[in-house]
């Protein structure tokens, strides 16, 4: 799921003007790294703090790309 959400923003980033490749891939950043959470809550790993840091940095980089878009929306 992240993998496709980087080939959206990477698309996006190259076209600009396909605002909807960036909604649909902020989106599925969003939810992959909710689910990356809840997974983590639910059967930790090994490395728990890092998985962690690494899915709440990743929404909030997300929730910014929103605020940006509807800025410019």
């Amino acid at each position: 799921m992240l993998t496709l959400a980087i080939t959206m923003l990477a698309i996006s980033s190259v076209v600009p003007r396909e605002i909807p490749y960036m909604v649909l891939g902020l989106s599925f950043v969003v939810g992959a790294s909710i689910s990356i959470l809840v997974r983590e809550a639910i059967a930790p790993s090994p490395q728990t703090r890092v998985t962690q840091f690494t899915a709440l940095l990743l929404l909030i980089v997300s929730f910014y790309g929103f605020a940006d878009l509807i800025k410019i929306l």
